[in-house]
């Protein structure tokens, strides 16, 4: 902690980085408790940039999923903070999705788009290959918000 002075008065400042700043407001909980969120689905997820490169993709299946967030396995490791782009593949998606908006599409969607900031990076197993990665909606369409919630209470 260093402190910097500003006229007469000193005042102490402590160096803030983007995962120290976030990390301390978001609770697992809403993840983990939503109703239904154990339900398993088929994810591909990859860092999120501005080269789009579908070799970095790494295929993955929820442990919890809400709108909130997502929590799951993952071989690769992901640094707190980093953004990820998640694909949910969730069954009859776009069947689901016509309820909520009315126009039509030639080809059925079967996958839903999730941008998301890495919150929590544990590694799991006794040679530590396997991660449970958690993770915060940073942005996802209102719709398939809807849809997500919809398919939860289906279930």
């Amino acid at each position: 902690m260093s402190e910097q002075k500003s006229g007469t008065t000193t005042a102490p400042t402590t160096p803030v980085t983007a995962a120290s700043a976030n990390d301390s407001d978001f609770n697992d909980d809403l993840i983990k408790k939503y109703p239904r969120s154990n339900r398993k689905m088929t994810l591909e997820v990859e860092a999120f940039g501005l080269i789009a490169d579908s070799s970095n993709q790494e295929a993955s299946q929820s442990l919890h999923i809400s709108p909130y967030g997502i929590e799951f396995h993952a071989t690769k490791e992901y640094a707190e903070g980093a953004l990820l782009k998640i694909h949910v593949a969730m069954p009859e998606y776009w069947n689901l999705k016509q309820k909520f908006v009315d126009y039509r599409r030639v080809d059925a969607p079967a996958k839903m788009k999730i941008l998301a900031k890495v919150v929590k990076s544990q590694e799991v197993g006794k040679r530590g290959k396997k991660r449970v990665i958690t993770v915060q909606t940073v942005n996802m369409d209102e719709i398939d918000e809807q849809v997500l919630k919809l398919f939860l209470q289906e279930g």
